[in-house]
């Protein structure tokens, strides 16, 4: 998982005027912009996440690069190829948050589908035994699947494999009555499930399974994509930084268009808690659970998950303090899209979360 805070300005590995030179002599003066006397302080009033922090500095940083030494080239690369990297920020931006929906629906996917087996594996028996409770070798199979405890996903599965034949059975049973009973159903998300269908659920898990970790690998490597482009950025900026700032003269135009470049000093700034999944649950299976990837908020002094419903709120305008282990926020209503993101804040500033999205559906209960 990436390291939301990026890499420092001040980590101690670069000396930014540590008194070595680029040139002896200034370039031609250019007409100064009007900036600040002083440094600005990294992010203390925006809320960004650690990539937007290098690009709005690489940005800054290919300015004046361009108007003040736009043929000074660190090893090879120029003002041609920050803009080339700055440019790749936005693609993998929005590839990595497909991804992430990706991982997500298909992670979602695979829990339905165990909840769905879960509590079939918990009424069906019920229903049988209500409707065929006389059938001594039915209720006898039938009691090898109540020692199943559906607690873990090897339990459930382990507890809808006995259950199955038993359902099949229990249907010929139910045919063979005078007059002759329709075969067992229970209704979840508003679906009649028949026998036919909870075996399609149990056979389709493994392809469900698998997806989980195909998507996962997908995002994966699109996150380290996006960290590597920003390494790359930041490393590059920071070497450009230390030769303007050696090359030039307080008071020139050159060092001081670097005024306009922001620095963080002083105490580091937060590093976020991703989300590790989002999932819909709760008693009433209307509410939204989050849990975190653990190790996440270095330096940040306080910590929030905070949320909006699309459509309905105008930013994240709710939230409450972040628990490691895990928040459980609501209820929403069938149909809302509800947004949810981390915010680390101390002194330095604040800094957030990739968002994560789920849209609530009928609940399996």
């Amino acid at each position: 998982m990436p390291n939301p805070a990026g890499p420092r300005w001040n980590d101690g590995l670069t000396f930014w005027n540590d008194g070595s030179l680029w040139s002896s002599s200034s370039s031609p003066a250019v007409p100064a912009a009007s900036l600040p006397s002083q440094p600005i302080n990294l992010n203390t009033l925006t809320t960004m996440q650690f990539w937007e922090i290098t690009k709005e500095r690489a940005q800054l940083s290919l300015t004046v690069w361009t108007q003040h030494a736009p043929t000074l080239k660190i090893g090879t690369q120029g003002t041609t190829e920050l803009t080339a990297l700055i440019a790749q920020y936005e693609p993998l931006v929005q590839m990595r948050a497909v991804k992430q929906d990706d991982a997500d629906a298909a992670y979602r996917a695979g829990q339905a589908t165990l909840q769905k087996l879960k509590v079939l594996g918990t009424k069906i028996p019920q229903i049988i035994e209500g409707m065929l409770g006389d059938n001594v070798l039915l209720m006898k199979d039938l009691k090898d699947v109540y020692q199943i405890s559906p607690r873990t996903e090897g339990t459930i599965l382990e507890r809808a494999r006995a259950l199955y034949p038993v359902w099949v059975r229990a249907n010929t049973a139910l045919a063979a009555l005078t007059p002759a009973q329709p075969p067992i159903t229970r209704v979840l998300q508003g679906m009649p499930q028949t026998a036919a269908m909870f075996k399609a659920l149990l056979d389709g898990y493994t392809t469900e399974v698998q997806a989980v970790s195909d998507t996962e690998g997908l995002l994966e490597a699109t996150r380290k994509e996006l960290k590597d482009l920003d390494d790359e950025t930041d490393q590059l900026i920071k070497k450009w930084y230390k030769v303007m700032k050696a090359s030039y003269d307080p008071g020139s135009p050159e060092y001081e268009a670097l005024g306009s470049i922001p620095t963080e000093t002083g105490t580091p700034a937060p590093d976020t808690t991703e989300i590790n999944t989002v999932m819909q649950g709760g008693e009433d299976g209307l509410h939204v659970k989050a849990d975190y990837v653990p190790g996440g908020g270095a330096h940040a002094t306080t910590q929030l998950l905070k949320w909006m419903v699309v459509g309905v709120d105008t930013g994240f305008t709710h939230s409450v303090p972040l628990e490691a282990a895990g928040n459980e926020i609501g209820p929403f209503t069938v149909g809302q899209t509800v947004k949810l993101i981390t915010e680390a804040t101390n002194s330095s500033g604040t800094r957030t979360s990739a968002e994560r999205t789920i849209t609530i559906e009928p609940p399996i209960v």
